[in-house]
């Protein structure tokens, strides 16, 4: 009885809607043996077999990547920045080895892979390739890197060391930008050269410590550079902005008297960059810029690991002057605020700041001197590479806030991004902790002003705990988002908008491993579900199912309010795998429901992923539901069955065939790779309610007609006015 007034009040619903043929069904596909129902499955989603090899970089880790389905970089070569309205596709880890094998999945548009790794060790690197029967192969060799970093250092040295700043004027002063020459305007004091001289032609220093003298415990050992290496390479990524938590203002203090070493990590910028240090008090704090008493540190941070893109390029003209390890003993003056340098000693005091400074292109916008072409050649501002060139003269960055420096007047906001005004800090700062437990300060430069990526030149500080704890660097957090579409009335015929119920799904994964020697694996999973709704026409609910290859060994249930935002501890109705979520979305609406899985062991590959399936539901008698799942899914055990085969549904259970129907148009289907923003416009405006979804996207039906083969990407494209 309750059934019969079930349809009932749906057909009264459906003859009700004004101005709208309900019942007009879409254009059937036919093949010479007709069948009963459309056997597209209306999948947005594919799988392929993706290999990707970094193994020729012989990192001994695994490296991270990322995965697109159009080029995510803009600009020029020389300063392209990643886009800031593209989200991957996947991201993910090769196995220690530097390679991955995997089936993963990705929406079903995506014909043309573009794969990016912003990995500290390998250089940010972009390879594409084609989706050819399922398959992608993508190959990087780090050969490209080794014979460009050689021609260049074959042009860098020469045989004469200095330790002048004649050449290096712009270490302190504003240059005009047109010419390349010192203006009378001085920003900082003149820097300090006590340390020792260094090459003129390549600006490497002669005052490198001597690993086979120096002291151990102002060096890192060969374990402790590829933890190094493995930390900041999860802390930062080529062209990706870094974690607000990693971008420290203070600068570092030592919590008690001691030597003090600065080994260069790197430099992954095109830039031949200049760094000093200075240090102070919390007595005599600087208040000004010309407080500062720097010390020159590297004259040269190139080392020429990015110089493989560039070399392509005639503009430029590069020299390395540093190996990735290369390593310096600071030196303390007490006297230096009188310009006095006696009485040097390796010690630091207790309490003592250290903070570093980056002159952007110090060693590199040198003008030819003598007829000799050892640096960058100057270029100027011209029309064709202004952008590029413009923000590298008179910007310089510090790790204390307010002492940077940044004057771009005149220039466009495009060649410019991110300007620094104030003078703010621009380093990360994070600690990498050896397996011995000790800890150690890593800081990361950004030399420019198009990006906040942090890693232009990367120095780790000995010895072990020696300074201030900086934040640890935390796993891996990668997701992907879809959105799921139902109609609320099904089994009859509908309005064909299949908007009723919209769900955004979101799948975290946190990566993770427990020992250096092992692979990343995923040891927590987070699925969330946020509903919103055109038109619901009956109390419906949200529920899914939980499909686990790898036993959890633990599973936490939280919620979203849509009122307050308030995150709290939930307990949902779970029936074997099936998770009831609100019998009611429209009380609701706009909530997040949240499972979190954890595990012991971790998930070795991303197809032994838990998979989360939403669907909609009405409780009934007997403990039976009515339950509207994706075409072709099965139902739980739950669902009264004496629903199918009636009206417009032709499932055929004994076939396992379920929620299918002979038109055009689903009764609900998952959109892959987009979130509800996306339809904001067209599927949830109100009065596209009853609107069919092939009046809204001009492609859908020719994406059905073909079986999925073309317009995949017909949900991106809307029809305009």
């Amino acid at each position: 009885m309750k059934k019969i007034f079930f349809y009932a009040a749906l057909a009264m619903l459906v003859v009700s809607c004004k101005d709208k043929d309900l019942y007009e069904g879409g254009n059937v596909t036919t093949t010479e043996e007709e069948k009963d129902y459309n056997e597209f499955n209306f999948a947005t989603v594919q799988s392929v077999k993706l290999s990707v090899d970094y193994s020729s970089f012989k990192t001994k880790r695994p490296i991270y990547f990322s995965v697109y389905s159009e080029n995510p970089f803009e600009g020029e070569e020389e300063s392209r920045t990643l886009k800031s309205d593209i989200k991957p596709l996947l991201e993910a880890y090769t196995n220690a080895n530097g390679i991955f094998n995997e089936d993963i999945t990705l929406p079903a548009y995506a014909k043309h892979l573009y794969v990016v790794t912003g990995d500290f060790q390998v250089a940010q690197t972009l390879t594409d390739g084609e989706v050819n029967k399922g398959e992608v192969n993508v190959t990087v060799s780090n050969n490209e890197v080794q014979q460009a970093s050689a021609r260049v250092m074959r042009r860098s040295s020469v045989d004469e060391d200095t330790n002048s700043l004649e050449y290096l004027y712009q270490l302190m002063y504003e240059v005009d930008v047109k010419t390349g020459d010192k203006t009378d305007k001085q920003i900082y004091k003149d820097w300090y050269t006590p340390l020792g001289t260094w090459n003129a032609g390549s600006g490497r220093p002669n005052y490198l410590l001597d690993p086979a003298t120096a002291n151990p415990e102002l060096l890192f050992n060969e374990e402790e550079m590829n933890g190094l290496y493995e930390t900041i390479s999860n802390a930062l990524t080529a062209n990706k902005t870094c974690s607000e938590q990693y971008r420290i203002p203070a600068d570092l203090q030592l919590q008690k008297a001691s030597e003090v070493s600065v080994s260069f990590l790197g430099s992954m910028t095109c830039w031949n960059n200049t760094l000093g240090y200075y240090y102070y008090d919390d007595k005599n704090m600087p208040t000004s810029l010309e407080d500062l008493n720097i010390i020159m540190l590297y004259p040269n941070t190139q080392d020429g690991k990015w110089w493989r893109d560039w070399m392509k390029n005639p503009k430029f003209y590069g020299n390395i002057a540093l190996n990735r390890g290369d390593c310096v003993q600071l030196v303390y003056y007490p006297n230096i605020a009188n310009g006095d340098l006696s009485n040097a000693t390796t010690i630091f005091p207790e309490h003592t700041r250290i903070g570093f400074i980056l002159k952007s292109n110090g060693w590199g916008m040198q003008k030819t001197r003598e007829g000799k072409k050892f640096f960058n050649s100057y270029n100027g501002l011209d029309r064709n590479h202004e952008a590029a060139l413009s923000r590298q003269y008179n910007v310089w960055m510090s790790s204390t806030d307010g002492f940077s420096y940044c004057n771009t007047t005149g220039l466009a906001a495009s060649d410019c991004k991110i300007q620094n005004p104030e003078g703010m800090s621009r380093t990360a700062k994070f600690n990498y902790q050896a397996e011995s437990g000790e800890n150690y300060v890593v800081v990361g430069f950004e030399d420019a002003c198009n990006d906040l990526d942090y890693d232009d030149v990367v120095l780790a500080l000995r010895p072990a705990d020696a300074f201030n704890k900086q934040p640890q660097v935390e796993d891996r957090k990668t997701s992907t988002t879809g959105v799921y579409a139902f109609e609320d009335k099904w089994p009859l015929q509908g309005d064909y908008d299949i908007n009723d119920v919209m769900v955004e799904a979101t799948h975290e994964k946190v990566f993770s491993k427990k020992s250096r020697d092992n692979d990343y694996k995923i040891y927590q999973e987070t699925f969330s579900l946020t509903t919103d709704q055109n038109f619901v026409v009956l109390k419906t609910g949200l529920a899914a199912t939980l499909n686990t290859k790898v036993t959890p060994a633990s599973i936490v249930m939280k919620k979203v309010n849509n009122k307050t935002n308030d995150t709290t501890l939930v307990n949902y109705v779970v029936d074997g795998n099936t998770y009831l979520f609100t019998e009611d979305i429209t009380k609701e609406l706009r909530s997040t429901y949240i499972i979190e899985l954890y595990y012991s062991t971790g998930i070795s590959k991303l197809s032994d992923a838990a998979e989360l399936k939403p669907f909609i539901y009405r409780n009934e008698v007997n403990n039976k539901r009515w339950e509207v799942h994706l075409p072709f899914e099965a139902p739980t055990d739950k669902m009264n069955y004496s629903y199918f085969g009636t009206m417009d549904d032709k499932s055929v259970p004994a076939e396992g065939k379920y929620y299918i129907r002979k038109s055009d148009y689903p009764f609900a289907f998952y959109l892959e790779g987009v979130t509800m923003d996306n339809f904001k416009n067209t599927l949830l405006k109100r009065e596209n309610e009853s609107t069919k979804i092939s009046d809204l996207y001009p492609y859908f039906l020719p994406w059905v007609e073909s079986k999925g083969n073309n317009y995949a990407d017909w949900y991106l494209n809307p029809r305009t006015k």
